[in-house]
C-alpha cells in the first residue's frame, strides 16, 4: 500500500516549464507533506543499513548468470543436483509468454539469455519435448536461432561444452600478455572490467577444451536444423578475419612463445586475484579465470581454485524461493549514496547510521597501487572500487560517489581522516582523466583503436561519458576543487558533447535521463549558474520530458531504439535524478518539480520505501543490465531533502 492510500497526496495544478510559484501557504502545507514522506524515508534507510556499517541492495540482473552457473559446473565436471535443480526452477520461473527469457523487466525475449537457459534446462535433465522446452525452443527460433547470435565470448561457454565449434570462434591468443604495457593492443588497453576475461579466455582457448554435454542443439537452428550450413552464416567481415587468422596461428602456434604466454598468463591470473579469492570481487570474471586456469592445467585441489570457489559461493543469495546469482556487490555505490542522502535528510538517527558507513568506507579505500597504475604517470593510490573487493581497479564513479558523500557529512577542516582520504581520492581521479578533458569508470583510453565503439558497447574498451564525467565533477566540487584545470577540461568536455537537443547520454544507466541529470549536477557543482546556456538547454530537455504523472522514466530500449530516448514509465529513482538537476540548476521552486515529488509521494509505500522493479542500470549495452534495491530508496532521498533545503533557504532569506 502507497502513502496515497494512507495520508492522501499533495496535489498539483498542472505544471509548465516555467518558474511559476504556489502562494506561501500552499508552499509551506506542500513541504510538510514531502518533509513527512522524507522522514518515512529516512527510517526505511536506517532500518537497511547492516551492523557493519555499510549499505547494499540487492543487485539483480537477468538469469544469465544462473543458466551461466549451471554450464559452469558442466564444464568442470562439479554436478550438483541440489543446485542445478534450484537453478532450473528458478529459470523456469521467469519464462515470458512467448516462450524465451527477457533480460529486463516487460521486455521482449532476448536471444543469447533464452540459448543459455534452455541449455542450463538440458543439462538439468529437461526433455526437448516438455511444453515449455518446445516454447523456448521456438522463441530462439522466431529471434533468428542460435546461430544468430554473435557475441564471441559467449559463444565461447557453448564451445566448451561441446554446442558450439571451436572453428567459428575467434580466438584471442596468449601472446597479447606478452606485449609491451605501452604498446596498442596490449592488454591494458582493454576495459579494466573485461581484462581479467580477456586473459583467462586466451587461456581455455589456446587449449580448446570440450566437456561434452551429451546433446545437441539442433532443435535452436532457425535453418531446418541443418546446423553445419548454420553455423557457416555470414559475419562482419572483421570478425571473419580475426577468425581465420586467430585459428591459422593457433593451429601452428610458435611453440616456445606460446608456452611462455600460457606461462605468464596463469601468473598473471594468479597474481591480481583478490584477499577474498575472487577477480575484480565479481562473478562473471572469477568464473571465467577459474576455466582458463583449469584449462590451462591448474588442479581443482589448488589454493587459488579452492578460493576462487569459495568466493563464487559468496555470490548465492536464496530469496523468495530462488536461487539466484548476485554477479556483483554495489556495496561501496550503495553506501556512498546512502551516506549522501543520510547526510542530506539531516535527521539525528539518520546522521549517527552515515558516520558509522564513514568508517566503513574509509577502511575500504585502496590504498595500494594495481593495474590502472601500470599506464598511469607517477601513480598515486586512493581510489574506491565498485564492490567489496576490487583492489587492481578502482572506479572514478564510486570515488566520485564516496568524495562528495564524505563532504556532504564532513566539510574541508571538520575530520582530519576525511580530509586525507579526500585528498588522496581527488588526485587518483586526477590522475584518471582522459587527454580530451572527461573521465570514464576505470582507465583512460590512451589508444583510438579500430571499432572502439563495437568493443565498448561489450565492455572491452570503456570512452570517457558524461555520467562518469558528471560525478567526478560533483566530487570535485564538494572537496573545493571546482576552479582546478582539471575541472576546467570537465566541463569543457562536456560542452563539446552536449546533444543538439541538450541532452548528454549516459553510459552505466538509462540513458539520456541519467547522462543529462550528471552533467547538470557537475556542472553547477563547480559553479556553473543554471541560467548558462548549456545547463538551461539541459533542464528544459529534462522538463519536456516529464511524463504525464508527473515522474520521469526512460526504457532500456532507448540504449537502441532512439524512439524511446527520455521516454518510459516513470519510476522513484529516474525521477529523482531529473528532480536533482532541476533543483541544482535552480528550479526547485518550478511546477515541474513540484510534479515529480508529488509523484514520490504519492508512489512511496508505507514502509518508506518504493518499489521499482525496471531494470535502469546498464553493464554491458548489448543486453546485460541491472537493478538495484537501494537506488530507488536513496536517491528519492537526495531529491526531497534538496528540495526542502531550497525551501528553508528561501524562507531564511526572507
Amino acid at each position: 500500500m502507497t502513502t496515497e492510500a494512507t495520508t492522501g497526496t499533495a496535489g498539483t495544478t498542472g505544471r509548465t516549464g516555467g518558474t511559476g510559484r504556489t502562494d506561501s501557504a500552499e508552499a509551506a502545507e506542500f513541504a510538510a507533506h514531502v518533509g513527512r514522506a522524507l522522514t518515512r524515508a529516512g527510517g526505511a534507510l536506517r532500518q537497511r543499513q547492516d551492523p557493519d556499517g555499510y549499505w547494499k541492495g540487492d543487485f539483480e540482473t537477468s538469469l544469465i548468470g544462473e543458466a551461466g552457473e549451471v554450464i559452469f559446473r558442466h564444464f568442470l565436471q562439479l554436478p550438483d543436483e541440489a543446485v542445478t535443480a534450484a537453478a532450473a526452477q528458478t529459470i523456469l520461473g521467469e519464462q515470458t509468454a512467448t516462450g524465451g527469457w527477457a533480460s529486463y523487466y516487460r521486455g521482449p525475449d532476448e536471444l543469447l539469455l533464452s540459448v543459455f537457459c534452455y541449455v542450463a534446462l538440458r543439462l538439468a535433465g529437461h526433455d526437448p519435448e516438455e511444453p515449455e522446452m518446445r516454447a523456448a525452443a521456438g522463441s530462439i527460433r522466431r529471434n533468428g536461432g542460435v546461430e544468430a547470435v554473435d557475441n564471441p565470448t559467449m559463444l565461447a561457454w557453448l564451445a566448451v561444452i561441446g554446442l558450439w565449434p571451436w572453428r567459428d570462434i575467434p580466438l584471442i591468443p596468449p601472446e597479447l600478455v606478452l606485449l609491451p604495457s605501452r604498446c596498442p593492443g596490449n592488454i591494458y588497453q582493454i576495459g579494466a572490467a573485461a581484462r581479467g576475461i580477456v586473459v583467462a579466455n586466451s587461456l581455455f582457448m589456446a587449449h580448446r577444451p570440450v566437456t561434452p554435454a551429451g546433446f545437441g542443439i539442433g532443435e535452436l537452428f532457425a535453418g531446418g536444423g541443418a546446423e553445419a550450413d548454420a553455423r557457416r552464416l555470414p559475419r562482419p567481415r572483421a570478425v571473419r578475419i580475426a577468425t581465420t587468422l586467430s585459428h591459422a596461428y593457433a593451429r601452428r602456434p610458435i611453440g616456445t612463445l606460446r608456452r611462455k604466454a600460457i606461462r605468464k598468463a596463469a601468473r598473471w591470473l594468479i597474481r591480481t586475484q583478490e584477499q577474498d579469492g575472487s577477480w575484480g570481487g565479481n562473478w562473471p570474471q572469477t568464473a571465467n579465470v577459474v576455466m582458463g586456469l583449469r584449462a590451462a592445467g591448474c588442479p581443482q585441489d589448488h589454493p587459488v581454485i579452492e578460493a576462487a570457489m569459495a568466493a563464487l559461493d559468496r555470490y548465492v543469495v536464496v530469496k523468495d524461493g530462488q536461487r539466484r546469482i548476485e554477479m556483483w556487490t554495489s556495496v561501496v555505490m550503495d553506501t556512498a549514496l546512502a551516506v549522501s542522502a543520510a547526510a542530506m535528510e539531516g535527521a539525528p538517527d539518520t546522521r549517527t547510521a552515515a558516520e558509522r558507513a564513514v568508517h566503513w568506507l574509509l577502511d575500504n579505500q585502496v590504498t595500494e597501487l594495481g593495474d590502472w597504475a601500470v599506464l598511469t604517470k607517477d601513480p598515486v593510490p586512493g581510489g574506491w572500487p565498485y564492490e567489496f573487493t576490487n583492489n587492481a581497479n578502482p572506479d572514478a564513479d564510486d570515488t566520485a560517489f564516496a568524495v562528495t558523500a564524505l563532504r556532504r557529512l564532513y566539510p574541508r577542516g571538520s575530520n582530519p581522516a576525511v580530509d586525507d582520504a579526500c585528498a588522496r581520492a581527488c588526485r587518483w581521479m586526477l590522475s584518471q582523466q582522459g587527454k580530451d578533458g572527461g573521465w570514464a569508470a576505470f582507465e583512460p583510453l590512451r589508444w583510438q583503436l579500430p571499432g572502439r565503439e563495437t568493443l565498448a558497447r561489450i565492455g572491452f574498451l570503456e570512452a570517457p561519458s558524461a555520467d562518469i564525467t558528471g560525478h567526478v565533477l560533483e566530487a570535485l566540487g564538494a572537496d573545493g576543487l571546482a576552479h582546478t584545470s582539471a575541472a576546467r577540461r570537465g566541463i569543457q568536455w562536456l560542452r563539446r558533447n552536449q546533444h543538439s537537443d541538450g541532452s548528454w547520454p549516459g553510459w552505466w544507466a538509462c540513458y539520456h535521463l541519467h547522462g543529462t541529470s550528471a552533467a547538470v549536477t557537475g556542472l553547477t557543482a563547480c559553479g556553473v549558474p543554471g541560467t548558462d546556456p548549456a545547463v538551461a538547454r539541459a533542464c528544459d530537455w529534462i522538463v519536456a520530458h516529464q511524463q504525464d504523472d508527473g515522474g520521469w522514466g526512460e526504457d532500456i530500449r532507448a540504449l537502441h531504439d532512439p524512439r524511446w530516448i527520455g521516454t518510459g514509465d516513470s519510476t522513484p529513482s529516474q525521477t529523482a535524478w531529473a528532480l536533482l538537476a532541476l533543483i541544482a540548476a535552480g528550479r526547485a521552486g518550478s511546477e515541474p518539480v513540484r510534479a515529480g515529488l508529488d509523484f514520490l509521494v504519492r508512489t512511496q509505500q508505507e514502509d518508506g520505501d518504493w518499489a521499482e522493479p525496471w531494470h535502469t542500470w546498464v553493464v554491458h549495452h548489448d543486453g546485460l543490465y541491472w537493478r538495484d534495491s537501494m537506488l530507488r530508496l536513496v536517491y528519492p532521498i537526495m531529491a526531497m531533502a534538496g528540495y526542502l533545503a531550497h525551501v528553508d533557504g528561501a524562507e531564511q532569506q526572507r
